[in-house]
């Protein structure tokens, strides 16, 4: 049984908040001690003293913060000892590095984790459905990476392609991850650092062997966001969780059928009509609120039909079963509406299904050849044709993007009638510059009959190149190769012939280059003149809510400020009434007038002059003065 290991003890979330404690500390000109660790973590963390100190503790067993003896310089600890706490910088901060996380990659904790014996990556017990029980343990990823893939390599590229490029004009937060904010966060938590940038280099280096390991790079950006922004709702880790799940959509549709994937994306002309292999299932499909249209079965989910619609959107939806009828059923049976729509559609199926009466028909042709024709005709001529898988491959050699489509014409020999035999067409397709989400090129078609040959020729596919004279030669070379010999006059016919050929495709790949140049050149600067609007616009918006931002801040500050400028006027002013007050409580006044008053009476009269006096004393005071005589 495999015997798990303890890489790390604290939770990164803990780490973090004693990184900041210590921090905070040392930029108070203090020692980041115990006491005053454990002070800050209560204030602002609300956390215990002692869970505090344990969790210090095994912070500091995790090489995250040292301890050290420091000498206190100022207050009543001056010239003390006391234990301290820092962080490593320098050579100190390298984390040792052995192979494997220090976090589980499932639930991104530490404790005990069990150690893959091919990757990287370490899993709690509890977190794994692997079985324990061997010698060695291997995650489920690596795994999944070692099944037999049926598709090829740079062709698997290619489709990621399409798919990282999705995952990007979604989430650009995602782009790169921890270059400029958090470089240390990143060197003390994170193991492996990846971001959709990373994935994307792999993908033009095809370096990808199946879509699990895709997958897994995708499942390493969404543990290093965790690790690095914690798991708050709304930020950067639920970012990368909708990442994650929109990858897993596209890889299921890539295994689910790779042909439709890559037609949907690349988009050639006539795209939806090529057959698939193996082929899709054709239905008629009636949607809620809709009538019945002509469409394909993607797939079979719990008795309900996923299906992708002929017509001009090619849209997608998943139909119950009892609304699917066979593409064989009478149109009259299902009271469709003839709509302009619906026509377009019929006509899509019926293209459609010719292009697969004809691969049916070539399979069976070259299933009724013997096997030593086979060889004979390998030997002289090669393959018969190349599937579009190697097509790909081709054009991801020249680093371009090419969307091929084959028109397979057949012609008589109209000038003998004994040479009654059809012949297979010259196909020549181009390429162009990779320009996402572009239409390829059409395929130009030249059938040349013969006057002696009889037996079928063979297929020849040529790829266009930016030279189109060396390109007309190599179509010359490979033609005259296949030609049988022949009388003098009959060769002048042929040649003229040829050059009638080399000279119209010449003129058409030319016009077409010319214009699919244009075309691409003009969707470019329109795709950029739009980046470059939405980014500045964003930088905008970015930028008033900065200043806004600073303004209400300002604006607080200013109030906060003001009201406390009022608060202390007020005091001054309460204060200078009370010492008013007092002090006029202390002087006499004059009982008649009111005035200061300086001659006294009685025990509560008082008078300013002798006038008062007279004037009150015979109003009233002598009937009641107090005062003896």
């Amino acid at each position: 049984m495999v015997r798990p290991e303890k890489r790390r003890q604290a939770p990164v979330a803990i780490a973090r908040k004693l990184l900041e404690a210590v921090s905070y500390i040392r930029q108070q000109k203090q020692i980041p001690n115990l006491e005053r660790i454990t002070k800050y973590m209560q204030r602002v963390y609300d956390m215990g003293a002692n869970e505090c100190r344990r969790q210090l503790n095994n912070t500091v067993s995790d090489g995250l913060i040292t301890e050290y003896l420091a000498v206190g310089f100022k207050g009543c600890r001056t010239g003390l000892e006391q234990e301290g706490y820092k962080i490593p910088s320098g050579e100190e901060a390298e984390m040792e590095r052995d192979g494997h996380d220090w976090y589980c990659f499932e639930c991104h904790e530490p404790g005990e984790v069990l150690l893959c014996s091919d990757c990287f990556r370490v899993y709690h017990a509890t977190c794994t459905k692997e079985d324990l029980n061997g010698s060695k343990f291997t995650c489920s990823l690596c795994k999944g990476g070692k099944k037999k893939n049926k598709m090829k390599k740079k062709m698997l590229n290619t489709l990621l392609s399409y798919t990282i490029l999705r995952l990007k004009e979604k989430t650009r937060e995602l782009h790169k991850i921890g270059s400029k904010g958090e470089p240390e966060d990143m060197s003390r938590f994170v193991y492996n650092s990846m971001d959709l940038n990373g994935m994307e280099i792999k993908v033009q280096a095809s370096r990808y062997r199946c879509v699990e390991e895709f997958y897994a790079d995708a499942q390493i950006i969404l543990h290093n966001c965790v690790l690095l922004y914690g798991d708050d709702k709304g930020g950067m880790t639920e970012l990368a969780r909708i990442m994650l799940k929109d990858c897993k959509y596209d890889l299921d549709e890539i295994e689910l059928c790779s042909n439709c994937y890559y037609m949907s994306n690349a988009k050639p002309e006539g795209w939806f009509c090529q057959p698939c292999t193996p082929p899709h299932e054709l239905v008629y499909a009636k949607l809620k609120g809709f009538g019945y249209w002509p469409a394909k079965v993607i797939n079979e989910v719990d008795g309900k039909m996923d299906v992708r619609f002929f017509g001009g959107w090619h849209q997608r939806a998943v139909i119950p079963a009892e609304y699917i009828r066979p593409i064989t059923t009478n149109l009259r049976t299902l009271t469709v509406k003839r709509t302009a729509g619906f026509n377009k559609a019929c006509q899509e199926l019926k293209v459609h299904q010719q292009l697969l009466e004809e691969r049916e028909r070539e399979m069976q042709e070259q299933g009724s050849t013997s096997k030593q024709a086979v060889d004979e005709d390998e030997e002289e001529k090669g393959d018969d044709s190349m599937d579009w898988e190697e097509e790909v491959e081709e054009e991801v050699d020249m680093r371009k993007v090419t969307s091929t489509s084959v028109d397979v014409k057949r012609q008589q020999n109209s000038s003998s009638p004994k040479a009654a035999s059809p012949e297979e067409s010259f196909i020549v397709t181009s390429s162009e510059d990779k320009v996402p989400q572009g239409n390829a090129p059409k395929t130009v078609i030249k059938s040349i009959s013969s006057h002696t040959q009889t037996t079928k020729m063979k297929t020849h596919v040529v790829s266009t190149q930016t030279d189109i004279k060396e390109e007309n030669s190599d179509d010359a070379a490979a033609v005259a190769s296949e030609l049988p010999p022949a009388t003098s006059a009959s060769e002048a016919e042929w040649q003229a012939r040829l050059e009638d050929a080399k000279t119209e495709v010449a003129e058409n790949l030319k016009r077409q280059f010319e214009e699919e140049k244009d075309k691409a050149l003009k969707d470019l600067t329109e795709r950029l003149t739009k980046d470059f609007e939405e980014d500045k616009q964003a930088a905008v918006n970015r930028a008033m809510t900065n200043i806004q931002r600073e303004i209400e801040k300002a604006r607080k500050t200013t109030e906060e400020k003001c009201k406390e400028q009022y608060m202390e006027e007020m005091k001054k002013l309460a204060n200078k009434h009370k010492e008013a007050i007092s002090a006029t409580k202390k002087r006499q006044w004059c009982y008649n007038c009111e005035e200061e008053a300086m001659y006294h009476c009685c025990w509560n009269t008082s008078y300013c002059s002798v006038r008062c006096q007279q004037e009150h004393w015979h109003k009233e005071h002598k009937r009641v003065c107090r005062r003896k005589r």
